[in-house]
C-alpha cells in the first residue's frame, strides 16, 4: 500500500474490527517497522495509544511528565545554557529557545488544566497512582497527555471511546483548531463527520482514499458498491449469453435447408462447409468465454454484518389486561438478507455458477453457551412496586411492541408535572422515594400482575452509588446518561447482581484468557465444536478464518465483538449494556441498534455514543454524584 498526508489535514481512518487500521497508526508512529517498503516520519509526533502503557504504580503527575517529556528536556537544556551563557553556545541557545517557543512551551502546564477539564479529569488528584483510576479515566488521561503535549502531527487510535457528550465536544473544537496534522482512528460516526476532512478505508490489505470527510465517505462507498455489484452482474450475463450461443446459436447454421434439383453430391459438399463453419463458430465462442474467465469481474464481497438477535421468552401478566394490547411475540429471524458467497477464485467453481451461500441462523440456547444467567432466587421474590413507597405514582406494564415510552404522568407527591428529558419521556417518580421505570396506560393494579424483573431498594455502593428505589419491568427500555464517574456502571453492576431474572451484562472491558482461541474463548469448554462454530459464525461477527486465532492476537474491537456473540448465546430476561457500541465499526454499530430495536426483554443501556442515544426509543434517565437525577 501506498499512502500520504498532507501538513494541515484531519484525516479520518475506518475499516472493519482488525482490518489493520491500528497497526498502520503505529506504523505512521514509528512504533513498527514494516516488512518492506518505507516510511517517512514526522519528527514532532505524538501517538496516543488505545490503552495507556505506564506502569501501574506510576502516578498521574508522572504520566504527564511522560507526554511532556520532550519539552522538560528542552526546558533543562535551555537551563543549562542560560547558566553558562557564551558565544560558543549562544547559536544553540537561540535555535532551543525558538523551538521552544514554536511548540508552546511555556503554556504546557496551562494546556494540561485546559485537557484536564475539558475531558472530565479535574477532580483527579496528580498524586494518585494509575491503578486507582477506571479504565475510562486512564484513557482520557492518555488523552490529555498527548494533546497538551501540542505536536504538529497527532495520531490518535480512538480518542472518543470513554467520553461524554460535553468531552466529545470539547475534543472536537480542539482538534479543528489543531494547526498541525491529524490521523484518527475513530468509530463514531457524530466525530467522524465534524472532524475529519478526509477518510482512510483500511479494507483487505490495501488502502482506499475518500475526500468530502465523512459523509462523502458514505456516499462514495455507496456509489462504489452499486458500480462493482453492476459490472460483475454485466459480466455474469454476458458469460451466460456466450455460453448459450456455443452450446445452441452457433450449430444452427443452414438448418432444415433443402435438397435443389435433387443433387445429393452437391448437397454433400456443402454440408461439409456447413459443419466447418459450425466448428469456427463454436472454437470463437469458446475462445472469447475462455477470456471472460480468464478476468472476472470478482463478486462484490458480502461485508461482516451482524445476524443476531437478541431475544427472550415472551412474559405476560396473569390476568388479561383489556386496556393495552397484548405484545406480539418477538420475530426470531435473524436480521438481513443471506449475501452471496465470496466471488471466483482459481482452481475452483466459476462465480455465476455458484449460488449464493446463506449465513447460518444462530441457534437459541445453544448447549456450549457461556453460563451468564441469573436464576430466580426463592428467598428475594420481588415485592410488587406500588408496595415499597406509600403515595407513590405507580408506573405501568405490559410494553408496546414499539418500544416507546408512554406520555409524563403526574407524580402526586412529586406535586409538579415531570418535563420531558432530552426529547423524551421521563419515567414517572415520587421526589424523595426513587424511580420507576414502566410503559401502558393501564392502572396501579396492573402493574401488581407485570413481571418485575429486578428492584433496587435503598442500594448503596460506597460513595459511587445511592439508589433510594428503581424497579425494572418486563418491556421496560432505559437510556443511562451522565458525565464520567457518575456512577452509570455501577448502576448496571447493581442491577445485575439484584435481578431476579436471567441476566445479560456486557461490561465496557471484558475479559478473556489470551491463550485461548476465539471458540474456546466463545465456548467456555462447553458443547460441541462444530455446533458453537456454527453459532458463532450465525451471529455474522466473526469470519471462518479468525475463529482459530488466539484472543491475544485480537484487536479490541474484535475482543468486543467476542464479547457481544458470547451474549448472544443465549435467551435473557433483562439485558444490560455497558457503552455497547464501544470499539465497534459504525455499520455494526446500526445493525446492533437495529437488533435492540426489535428485543422485547428488558434493556438498560449505558452510552455515549450519540448516534445511539438520537435513535433510542425509551426512557431517559441521568446520573451525577452516584445518583440518579
Amino acid at each position: 500500500m501506498s499512502m500520504s498526508v498532507k501538513p494541515g489535514e484531519r484525516v479520518g481512518v475506518v475499516g472493519e474490527n482488525g482490518s489493520g487500521k491500528s497497526t498502520l497508526l503505529r506504523l505512521l508512529a514509528g512504533v513498527e517497522r514494516p516488512d518492506d517498503g518505507e516510511v517517512t516520519l514526522a519528527d514532532d509526533t505524538g501517538y496516543l495509544r488505545q490503552t495507556l502503557d505506564l506502569p501501574p504504580g506510576h502516578t498521574v503527575q508522572q504520566a504527564v511528565d511522560a507526554a511532556l517529556a520532550g519539552l522538560r528536556a528542552m526546558e533543562r537544556r535551555i537551563r543549562e545554557l542560560e547558566s553558562a551563557l557564551t558565544d560558543d553556545v549562544m547559536a544553540e541557545y537561540g535555535e532551543l529557545l525558538t523551538a521552544y517557543e514554536l511548540r508552546g512551551g511555556y503554556e504546557a502546564d496551562a494546556r494540561v488544566d485546559k485537557a484536564f477539564h475539558g475531558l472530565g479529569l479535574s477532580h483527579v488528584a496528580r498524586d494518585r497512582p494509575l491503578s486507582s483510576l477506571s479504565g475510562g479515566e486512564r484513557a482520557r488521561l492518555g488523552l490529555a497527555c498527548v494533546l497538551a503535549a501540542a505536536p504538529a502531527v497527532l495520531l490518535l487510535d480512538e480518542p472518543t471511546n470513554h467520553l461524554d457528550e460535553s468531552a466529545l465536544t470539547w475534543l472536537e473544537a480542539r482538534l479543528r483548531e489543531h494547526r498541525g496534522t491529524v490521523v484518527v482512528v475513530s468509530h463514531d460516526r457524530v466525530f467522524l463527520d465534524r472532524v475529519a476532512t478526509a477518510v482512510l478505508e483500511v479494507e483487505h490489505g490495501s488502502i482506499t482514499r475518500f475526500g468530502g470527510g465523512y459523509t462523502g465517505f458514505l456516499a462514495a462507498k455507496a456509489a462504489a458498491r452499486a458500480r462493482w455489484e453492476q459490472s460483475y452482474a454485466a459480466w455474469c450475463e454476458e458469460v451466460r449469453q456466450v455460453r448459450d450461443y456455443a452450446a445452441t446459436t452457433a450449430h444452427r447454421v443452414a438448418a432444415g435447408r433443402l435438397m435443389r434439383d435433387n443433387n445429393k453430391m452437391a448437397y454433400d459438399r456443402n454440408a461439409g462447409r456447413v459443419q466447418s463453419s459450425v466448428a469456427s463458430r463454436v472454437r470463437n465462442a469458446h475462445e472469447r468465454l475462455r477470456r471472460l474467465e480468464a478476468a472476472p469481474v470478482p463478486r462484490p464481497p458480502a461485508p461482516l454484518r451482524f445476524h443476531g438477535t437478541f431475544t427472550t421468552t415472551p412474559t405476560l401478566p396473569t390476568t388479561p389486561n383489556t386496556n393495552t394490547p397484548t405484545p406480539s411475540p418477538p420475530d426470531h429471524t435473524p436480521n438481513g438478507s443471506p449475501e452471496p458467497s465470496p466471488g471466483h477464485q482459481p482452481g475452483t467453481q466459476r462465480a455465476c455458477d455458484a449460488a449464493p451461500e446463506p449465513i447460518p441462523g444462530r441457534q437459541l440456547g445453544t448447549e456450549g453457551a457461556p453460563d451468564t444467567t441469573r436464576e430466580p432466587t426463592p428467598s428475594h421474590q420481588p415485592t410488587p412496586s406500588h408496595q415499597l413507597a406509600s403515595g407513590y405514582a405507580p408506573a405501568l406494564s405490559d410494553a408496546p411492541a414499539s418500544g416507546h415510552a408512554p406520555d409524563v404522568r403526574r407524580s402526586p407527591d412529586a406535586g409538579r408535572e415531570l418535563g420531558p428529558g432530552h426529547q423524551r419521556p421521563r419515567h414517572g417518580y415520587a421526589a424523595g422515594h426513587g424511580h420507576a421505570v414502566g410503559h401502558g396506560h393501564a392502572g396501579g393494579h396492573d402493574r401488581a400482575q407485570a413481571r418485575v424483573l429486578v428492584e433496587l431498594r435503598d442500594v448503596r455502593v460506597g460513595d459511587r452509588l445511592h439508589v433510594p428505589f428503581l424497579t425494572i419491568e418486563a418491556g421496560d427500555r432505559l437510556l443511562v446518561r451522565g458525565a464520567n464517574g457518575a456512577g452509570k456502571s455501577t448502576l448496571l453492576q447493581a442491577l445485575a447482581e439484584h435481578a431476579q431474572v436471567r441476566v445479560g451484562h456486557l461490561p465496557q472491558e471484558a475479559t478473556f484468557d489470551p491463550d485461548l482461541t476465539v471458540l474456546d474463548a466463545y465456548r467456555h469448554n462447553h458443547g460441541y465444536a462444530d455446533e458453537q462454530r456454527a453459532a458463532l459464525l450465525g451471529t455474522g461477527l466473526f469470519k471462518p478464518r479468525t475463529l482459530d486465532q488466539k484472543v491475544g492476537t485480537l484487536s479490541v474491537g474484535q475482543r468486543r465483538r467476542l464479547a457481544l456473540a458470547r451474549l448472544l448465546a443465549q435467551e435473557y430476561d433483562l439485558l444490560l449494556l455497558d457503552e455497547p457500541t464501544n470499539h465497534l465499526s459504525p455499520v455494526l454499530a446500526e445493525e446492533i441498534e437495529e437488533a435492540l430495536d426489535d428485543y422485547r426483554g428488558g434493556l438498560v443501556v449505558v452510552s455515549h455514543d450519540r448516534a445511539l442515544i438520537r435513535r433510542f426509543r425509551g426512557t431517559e434517565i441521568t446520573m451525577a454524584g452516584g445518583r440518579i437525577c
